[in-house]
């Protein structure tokens, strides 16, 4: 387009330039017809005064006419020249006529016959040399003419040819547009989506074939880094169940391990010949051990299925405090006073998972407090009323703020002889119901444990599990 526009815009200058040239021709021949004319009125002032006093600026246009044609002859095509040739041939001749018969003829007796004799080859010398130079100036008015016309067609064909380039540039720009979209955009658009997915947890997500090129390694090396993370992923939560199972075995060796190596102890020295109430302090520390043995793997065992729960409407305040009463019943308060206040309430739960909750805070909270001390239990329905919460209070030590994100870690305790297994079970059993538990400080000393459960537990139960 510019190619174009270059050669129209070199067109139309050419085209002014020769408008510019023909200008000059048309005056020019203009001067040259009103020269000749100068020079035959000029020749008749004299003829009709009879008196050279016209002769001296005759000679000025006689060399006038000379002038004019010969610039005329440089604008002019050659095809115009014979027309000068005619008229500076008419100029001379009647210049010729007019210095040897006319003008020696003014004073004398036959002038009026030397008059009427050589008037009409002046007249018609004149006339001649007239219509050519007036046919000169026709003729590159006509030149003039054509060059406009040539100018004016090259303009409108440069506004035509920009008008079609401007509408080529915007048809070519949404051309390129869609196909800058379709090559470019839209294969980047799958490679946000695919690690957007990715990032989701979509983890078998591929890219696959997108575009040609550059974008097309960038996929195959986006699949191949995808392949390569989930490789190891694969190892590193393979590696990660061997270091958990190996750190569960060693948990539950050592928790096993000392019960076992007492009893084994007593069995070593018990004998029949001993008197019946040492052997039975000793069998009843067996049966203790043997106890803390089962505790052990009844906590394994809820551990190992914190999402098994069975929900059903209880009246959690009437379960609860069932539990403590068994526990405090049962001894295992070892001589320390419950209080519980526990307002009443119903929630879909499973009823033997939730006396293991408590069953587990009741134990930790002994195991916590000094032997007078009193561990309180109070429960009552969330304050929004989604809910129901309850807590078990000790006035032990309390729980450091750095061991606060690990107390519900397994095998991990506070106290001696505890297996770490109680709190853990708690949270899962917990978490299964769609509830929450934590550990806070009490006021004037101890640790409250708080657990939240929600007033329909199934849909989070059945979820959970």
């Amino acid at each position: 387009m510019c190619i174009i526009l270059e050669a129209l815009l070199g067109t139309v200058e050419t085209s002014v330039a020769k408008m510019q040239a023909d200008e000059m021709a048309i005056r020019d021949g203009l001067g040259l017809a009103a020269a000749v004319r100068e020079q035959y009125i000029h020749q008749a002032h004299v003829l009709v005064e009879r008196s050279e006093h016209h002769m001296d600026h005759y000679p000025q246009w006689v060399e006038k006419v000379r002038t004019e044609a010969t610039a005329l002859r440089a604008r002019l095509p050659v095809s115009e020249h014979r027309r000068i040739d005619a008229v500076l041939a008419d100029s001379t001749k009647l210049d010729q006529l007019f210095r040897s018969a006319l003008l020696p003829a003014i004073h004398r007796a036959d002038f009026e016959d030397v008059l009427r004799q050589h008037h009409g080859e002046a007249e018609r010398l004149s006339g001649e040399a007239v219509a050519q130079a007036d046919a000169l100036a026709r003729s590159a008015e006509a030149g003039m003419a054509d060059e406009h016309h040539h100018a004016i067609a090259a303009s409108r064909l440069g506004l035509v040819t920009g008008a079609f380039g401007m509408l080529s540039i915007v048809a070519l720009s949404v051309l390129y547009t869609r196909r800058l979209r379709s090559s470019l955009l839209a294969p980047l658009a799958t490679l946000v989506e695919a690690a957007s997915r990715f990032g989701n947890g979509e983890f078998s997500t591929r890219v696959g074939k997108i575009s040609e090129g550059e974008l097309q390694a960038v996929a195959d090396a986006y699949d191949h880094m995808i392949q390569e993370i989930a490789t190891r992923e694969r190892k590193l939560i393979e590696a990660e169940r061997m270091a958990v199972v190996g750190q569960f075995a060693a948990g539950i060796a050592h928790e096993l391990n000392n019960p076992i190596g007492v009893i084994r102890g007593y069995l070593k020295t018990m004998k029949p010949s001993q008197p019946p109430e040492m052997l039975k302090e000793e069998l009843q520390i067996l049966d203790e051990e043997a106890a803390a043995c089962q505790r052990i793997a009844e906590d394994l065992l809820a551990f190992a299925r914190p999402g098994e729960v069975s929900v059903s409407s209880i009246s959690i305040d009437e379960v609860l405090g069932s539990v403590v009463h068994r526990f405090v019943e049962s001894g295992e308060a070892k001589g320390r006073t419950v209080s519980v206040n526990l307002e009443p309430a119903r929630v879909s739960a499973d009823s033997g998972r939730i006396r293991q909750v408590m069953l587990n805070l009741l134990r930790n909270a002994v195991q916590a407090s000094p032997s007078a001390a009193r561990i309180d239990v109070e429960g009552a329905p969330s304050p929004d009323g989604c809910g129901y919460e309850f807590s078990v209070m000790d006035r032990g030590v309390g729980v450091p703020d750095e061991q606060k994100t690990r107390i519900f870690e397994p095998f991990f305790s506070t106290h001696d002889g505890g297996s770490g297994l109680g709190l853990a079970v708690c949270h899962g059993i917990v978490a299964a119901h769609g509830g929450s538990i934590s550990v806070t400080d009490r006021a004037g000393g101890g640790a409250v444990v708080h657990v939240s459960l929600p007033v329909t537990a199934a849909d989070a139960g059945r979820a959970s599990s």
